[in-house]
């Protein structure tokens, strides 16, 4: 992970401990970042079916799906799409 990175998050810690005092402690675990990028969209039909025949593209990967439930919702309209239960 890159150094400034890390200092970000090291920073973040030592401020939340000032709100949730004991969150600097050497037993805090800390599991993982999430990062999001939502300008990286991937040229799509309606269907969510990319240039590439039979190629759909859900989920977080399309670009546009901004939520879980968005992001699963994509998935159930694709699976619907192929069933062809439109």
């Amino acid at each position: 992970m890159p150094k400034r990175i890390l200092d970000g998050i090291i920073e973040m810690i030592y401020k939340l401990d000032r709100i949730a005092p004991g969150t600097a402690n050497m037993d805090t675990l800390l599991y993982g970042v999430e990062v999001k990028f939502y300008n990286m969209e991937v040229s799509i039909d309606e269907n969510l079916e990319t240039l590439h025949k039979n190629l759909f593209i859900i989920g977080d990967c399309s670009g546009i799906t901004h939520s879980l439930s968005h992001a699963s919702a994509s998935g159930v309209h694709v699976a619907r799409h192929i069933a062809g239960i439109e």
